[in-house]
């Protein structure tokens, strides 16, 4: 009797996990580095493309998976008219823009950063080993030190965006001290964390340890080099990981629930191709509301952008079996 092929530790695939997981948004960070004229330019073809299209993706997972919308159907319909009337009572109060944004781009940072967390209990879980305090501590104390470090030494003339944060924080500095502190704290949780990977029986997890060094590269390394760089290589990032997970995903619900998901199973067989397709689609919506009015741009934006954050915490939840077959960890673990 031959013996059944020994899991993979990869999440999708050597190229796609490295592509896509953990190395890719390396180039999206270089390039504006490089060429800081054109930084702009970059920021937006890069951004509204890949970034302002992937948070999408999330709906159909939940309206075309008749399961999923069946498991809180009140919830689905309600949760996208509260969210149109949250967003309207905002601008009707007179919120500025700049705090608006503020607001949302803090949202979207602790986004990336559970984001991180989440694909790391993805390796853990596919390779039956990790200490889950750590793989939560080790990735919460790099992104809480990146973002603190965007407070404390920038000014307004590096970018809109931190200009926009200190606005929303009413100008309050954050000393240095405050910073360096939690670096220190996130370099010794990391050594901890590696001391544990290190113990591991059947050898180290590369693909759990790669994808771990981009984090700490990412947050820790980063922002000290440039800042206009790193807003648009933590949203490529965060985009490019969901893409690739949610791609898989598709793919095995095509396997397992045609019958609940008709449409994601025909999405299934020109996975790549529909997905470049669905990203020009809604960024041609996109584009187009810019064009026809900015507020309608930005209430459309700021609505569906809550709601991927709000439905991305609650069918992204590894414990449930159905949804850890879906991105390969075994239920057991």
């Amino acid at each position: 009797m031959s013996e059944s092929p020994r899991p993979t530790q990869w999440i999708v695939s050597p190229l796609v996990d490295l592509s896509f997981i953990t190395l890719g948004w390396i180039a999206f960070y270089l390039t504006p580095h490089l060429f800081p004229q054109h930084l702009e330019t970059i920021r937006l073809v890069s951004v509204t493309f890949l970034s302002g299209a992937h948070r999408y993706y999330t709906f159909p997972l939940v309206y075309f998976d008749r399961a999923e919308f069946g498991r809180r159907r009140g919830f689905y319909i309600l949760a996208p008219v509260l969210v149109t009337v949250g967003v309207a009572l905002c601008y009707y109060f007179r919120v500025d823009e700049p705090e608006m944004y503020g607001a949302w781009y803090l949202f979207n940072y602790f986004h990336f950063v559970r984001q991180k967390y989440g694909i790391l209990r993805i390796y853990s879980g596919k390779s039956g080993y990790g200490h889950k305090p750590l793989d939560a501590w080790s990735t919460y104390a790099w992104g809480i030190g990146g973002f603190f470090y965007l407070l404390s030494y920038t000014t307004p003339t590096e970018g809109r965006f931190t200009y926009y944060l200190s606005q929303f924080f009413g100008g309050i500095p954050t000393f240095p001290i405050v910073v360096w502190t939690i670096y220190a704290a996130a370099a010794v949780l990391t050594l901890a964390w590696l001391v544990h990977e290190l113990r591991k029986p059947d050898g180290l997890n590369l693909p759990k340890l790669l994808f771990q060094s981009s984090v700490v590269y990412l947050y820790g390394a980063a922002p000290l080099l440039a800042v206009g760089s790193l807003f648009i290589a933590t949203s490529m990032s965060h985009a490019m990981e969901y893409i690739a997970i949610v791609g898989l995903t598709v793919k095995r619900k095509a396997r397992t629930s045609t019958e609940d998901c008709p449409v994601l199973a025909r999405a299934a067989n020109h996975t790549v191709v529909n997905t470049l397709l669905f990203a020009a689609f809604i960024c041609a919506l996109l584009y187009g509301l810019q064009y026809v009015s900015i507020f309608a741009f930005l209430f459309f934006a700021y609505g569906t952008g809550f709601l991927h954050f709000i439905y991305d915490g609650m069918i992204w939840r590894i414990r449930r079996p159905k949804v850890a077959a879906e991105v390969g960890v075994p239920a057991a673990t």
